[in-house]
């Protein structure tokens, strides 16, 4: 496994990180919603100021999913409604 900042995948670029991945394997995605901007996803005990946007990870799932060509699951993980009364986590 290779385990990756959101800064190294910003200076990296989302398509360089996405081809470390073998083309065509199954891919089975988990998302910890700590890793997203608490402007996107409140929703969580532990914010991470300077975390992936919404476009950034709807980039590289796309791209992702592309490559690997068989998505087995997904799930987002670490999602806690208490800390958004308003709901903005539940759009995503």
């Amino acid at each position: 496994s290779t385990v990756l900042s959101v800064r190294k995948v910003r200076e990296l670029g989302v398509a360089s990180v996405v081809e470390r991945v073998p083309s065509g394997s199954l891919l089975y995605i988990s998302i910890d919603i700590d890793g997203l901007d608490p402007s996107i996803a409140p929703g969580t005990g532990t914010p991470s100021h300077g975390g992936f946007l919404y476009y950034e990870v709807k980039d590289f799932l796309r791209l992702l999913i592309a490559r690997a060509r068989v998505l087995v699951g997904l799930d987002l993980v670490e999602v806690s409604p208490s800390y958004d009364p308003a709901g903005v986590t539940t759009t995503l």
